[in-house]
């Protein structure tokens, strides 16, 4: 029963295989209508039915009910109240995760009350700094279906070439990946023009290597003070905890609104995000 339940949902999460088997299936009996139409004329209703069935489990599966969901393992009690306001028409929900995290059901992780949508995974520090558990954390969310981004610490004391160079090895991005990301949350003891600089020598790097304009991500106050006016080019992900009118006046396109979310399958708290468009934009936003 494991098994099957396992498959089922794994189906539920890819249904992209599905309708390709029905859509041939359905090819196969445009073709070979002289064999089956005498004896079993119903086959084209059986194939309706079965397309209806499943466009009807896959609507109430995203829609969370309790009858498919597996038993979870550590029920967490999850806190997704701020999370609400996201329809997957104006705003998609996210997480951003690193190795502080620990480990991760990341099948429970897909049982969110609330749709979970993509998920940034932290993958180097520095010029020489590697996250403990991104290689887990990066091949599991593309298994189970989520959009996936990666992101690299600054750390404005040391070298942005080197930096942009151990992400570079680290991260190999597939097609559906988010764009590489650059979290910046330091000053540069060498002063402010310093640290514009290298920001902007590590994000022409990466658009180099990997053919997409990198992300930046930065807390509301630092954006304002230390970075407004020099990476303008670049898609803006802004922190901000409270009020959500914070950050209206930012050209936001990930906003992270609370880092003491919980949720199924991760036992320690949490940033949640949100993207700034629809399901549609998202799932074509990156690679």
């Amino acid at each position: 029963m494991t098994l099957l339940r396992n498959l089922v949902i794994w189906l539920l999460n890819h249904p992209q295989y599905v309708l390709g088997l029905l859509g041939l299936s359905a090819l196969v009996l445009v073709f070979t209508k002289k064999k089956w139409k005498r004896k079993k004329p119903y086959l084209p209703w059986l194939l309706a039915l079965c397309f209806i069935a499943y466009v009807f489990v896959f609507i109430r599966f995203y829609d969370r009910i309790e009858a498919l969901r597996p038993v979870l393992k550590n029920n967490t009690q999850e806190n997704l109240e701020e999370s609400a306001i996201a329809d997957d028409q104006t705003y998609c929900f996210g997480l951003d995760i690193s190795q502080y995290q620990g480990p991760i059901n990341w099948d429970e992780l897909l049982l969110t009350k609330h749709p979970l949508r993509f998920v940034f995974i932290r993958s180097t520090m520095g010029s020489n700094g590697i996250d403990e558990r991104f290689e887990e954390n990066w091949t599991e969310a593309r298994r189970v279906g989520l959009k996936r981004g990666a992101y690299h610490f600054y750390r404005p004391f040391q070298n942005s070439t080197e930096q942009a160079e151990n992400f570079i090895r680290k991260v190999e991005l597939k097609e559906g990946d988010l764009p590489p990301v650059l979290d910046v949350e330091r000053t540069s003891p060498f002063g402010q023009d310093n640290l514009r600089q290298g920001v902007r020598n590590w994000l022409r790097i990466i658009e180099r290597h990997y053919g997409v304009k990198p992300i930046v991500y930065t807390g509301r106050h630092f954006y304002e003070k230390h970075l407004k006016g020099s990476i303008d080019a670049y898609p803006l992900w802004v922190a901000s905890y409270g009020e959500h009118h914070k950050v209206e006046h930012l050209p936001w396109l990930f906003y992270q609104f609370s880092e003491k979310m919980t949720v199924h399958g991760i036992q320690t708290n949490v940033d949640g995000n949100f993207y700034k468009g629809s399901l549609t934009k998202l799932r074509n936003f990156g690679r």
